[in-house]
């Protein structure tokens, strides 16, 4: 017996020192296991327009962290044509399982790419890629397919499973597009009541038309030129008379008259005037008439169809027009600059529609100039998302570059009635007008949900707050996010843009919802993959301003039970306002929201956007 009890201890013994001598070993081949190697595949180019994109994925294999690709090509530079690296962006795109599989990829990385090619490069360019590595101990290698001709494809991009939005399109009557016949009817009614907040706030809109009426500004100047400012503050965006003389330098303005400012957003406002008046007004004495309100409002739109964004042959422009990146890419912010406007230009013509004012020469033009502004946005914005240039591409993709964008295509394409156009930007996979941002998948990154945060390698400062980061850094980030928030926190650069720019997001957000409303779909009541909605995000803003005040300071003392506040501190609680009102109208049984409105309907009666025509009238008595 103690023979054998001595036997099975000897056993035991030398079974382990076995399992450490293998775990030693397995130790030691762990230490010298080779660093994985850069793998990836071009798949092919895609032309859009005028210019053209190189499609594929790329990875270091044991790596979930996307890597860099570099584009190589010829260039030249000093007279002398050679071959070298052209711009490098990050292959961070989703990609399928399929590519985990091939990158050993355990954690779901993103590794596909979509590169836009310089002018002059397509089909036959046989561009070649370099992967760069994120761990040391292997070569920046070349991927598949490098110096090959390529097989041209469709342009699109895979998304991750994405929940569906409710609802089916709803063919466009005048006026359809961001609000109906019924409702002008209804805000009329709500006017014509004796002390009622939409009578004050008429009276305001009143008295502005009748300023633009009597402004010396020349309404016929328009621009056709390449740089993207200059159709910023004639066409999309009213509030910049500080630019009034760089734009004259690019315009032809007799003396003594005024450079056009926000074209677009003035003409809104005309029309929605006279919508206004028809549908039942009783304006104020002394108030201008329809007809002076519709005359104008044609004038400047007419202007712009028959002369803007116009070459020399009469041509709309293409992207190639535009003053472009340094490495010969097309310009990825016209998005920003054009889809800012547009919007207010299609409310415009679809009120004159309703109106009887357009003839069907006119119509024909309107459509065919905002037929043409929906590919120009549309091909700026898939720029965007295959890369700015930026060192944060992956976020700046989800900002209010991207989301002016969306809603000016979603504009355009409801007001041509062309359902095709609606649903391409709403879900995407339309090879015939391809999208690779659709609305789906745009919104699910632009409010943060449960157990959300910011795009890894989005967070460029990891102070606590905003006041301690390294200079005020304009593209200041935190490393945790709170249900609601807006992913558009890069403005740092002053304390009015920390919440400004969020709610100028919002706002754009807002305007798509009330588009989408009326043309059938359910975007109030739709969650994102995180469950986040429009009415988390503005509840979380309504936060602050139940905390500081509508455009007061947020502080520790006044702020600190709203969540994530540290990176708002300093910041001037701006534009809330206004997104509270049409929160309240929409979500009517949100205390946290509606307790704000009779604040909110005072501090939104005053400022630089008191009488935007697309959201007038959607706030509650």
């Amino acid at each position: 017996m103690t023979r054998r009890i001595l036997q099975n201890k000897v056993q035991r013994a030398c079974l382990l020192a076995a399992c450490c001598v293998w775990l030693m070993c397995f130790g030691a081949l762990a230490q010298r296991a080779p660093v994985g190697r850069i793998v990836g595949h071009i798949d092919g180019i895609s032309r859009d327009g005028d210019h053209y994109f190189l499609l594929g994925w790329a990875c270091q294999q044991g790596q979930s962290k996307s890597i860099n690709v570099q584009l190589f090509g010829m260039k030249t530079s000093n007279g002398m044509t050679t071959d070298g690296p052209l711009f490098a962006e990050t292959a961070d795109l989703y990609s399928e399982p399929g590519v985990a599989e091939v990158c050993r990829d355990h954690e779901d990385g993103k590794h596909r790419f979509i590169l836009t090619l310089p002018y002059g490069y397509g089909p036959e360019s046989k561009p070649t890629v370099h992967g760069i590595r994120v761990v040391e101990g292997i070569p920046n290698d070349l991927i598949a397919g490098s110096g090959q001709s390529q097989p041209m494809r469709a342009l699109d991009a895979p998304y991750a499973m994405i929940p569906r939005l409710s609802g089916s399109y709803r063919a466009l009557t005048h006026p359809g597009v961001f609000v109906t016949a019924e409702e002008l009817r209804d805000v009329a009614s709500r006017i014509d009541r004796q002390g009622s907040y939409s009578g004050q706030r008429f009276s305001l809109l009143a008295k502005q038309i009748k300023q633009d009426l009597a402004s010396p500004t020349d309404w016929d100047v328009t621009y056709s030129g390449p740089l993207p400012g200059v159709y910023e503050y004639v066409f999309s965006y009213e509030p910049q008379d500080q630019h009034d003389a760089e734009t004259r330098v690019a315009l032809t303005i007799p003396q003594g008259a005024k450079a056009p400012a926000g074209a677009a957003v003035v003409a809104s406002r005309l029309a929605l005037y006279a919508a206004l008046l028809k549908a039942g007004v009783k304006a104020p004495s002394g108030s201008p008439g329809s007809d002076e309100s519709v005359a104008l409002a044609k004038r400047i739109l007419l202007a712009w169809a028959d002369r803007g964004f116009r070459d020399s042959n009469g041509h709309f422009l293409e992207l190639g027009a535009f003053t472009r990146d340094g490495h010969g890419r097309p310009n990825s912010m016209l998005g920003l600059t054009l889809g800012r406007g547009i919007i207010y230009s299609v409310h415009a013509q679809d009120l004159l529609e309703w109106l009887g004012a357009l003839n069907t020469d006119e119509i024909r033009r309107l459509n065919a100039f905002h037929g043409a502004i929906f590919e120009l946005v549309r091909q700026s914005e898939n720029v965007l998302y295959a890369g700015v240039g930026f060192p944060y591409s992956d976020c700046s993709r989800a900002t209010n570059l991207a989301t002016n964008a969306m809603v000016g295509m979603l504009a355009t394409a409801r007001l041509l009635n062309d359902e095709s156009k609606v649903k391409a930007v709403l879900f995407g996979a339309d090879p015939v007008a391809p999208v690779l941002d659709p609305w789906t998948h745009l919104f699910d990154r632009l409010i943060y949900g449960q157990s959300d945060g910011p795009v890894p390698g989005c967070v460029n400062n990891h102070e606590s707050d905003s006041e301690s980061s390294l200079e005020h850094h304009h593209d200041y980030q935190t490393q945790r996010a709170a249900p609601g928030e807006i992913a558009d926190r890069f403005r740092n650069a002053e304390p009015g843009k920390g919440i400004g720019y969020p709610m100028f997001t919002l706002e754009r957000l807002f305007d798509a919802a009330e588009l989408m409303r009326i043309a059938g779909f359910d975007p109030y009541g739709y969650r994102g993959a995180h469950g986040q909605s429009i009415e988390m995000a503005i509840e979380y803003y309504a936060c602050f301003a139940k905390g500081a005040g509508f455009y007061k300071t947020v502080t520790l003392e006044n702020s600190s039970s709203c969540a994530d506040a540290a990176q708002y501190y300093g910041k001037v609680v701006n534009g809330v306002d206004r997104m509270l009102l049409i929160g309240a109208d929409r979500f009517p049984a949100n205390n946290a929201i509606t307790r704000l409105e009779p604040e909110a309907q005072k501090a939104a009666g005053t400022g630089a956007f008191y009488t935007d025509a697309i959201l007038f009238g959607k706030w509650r008595d």
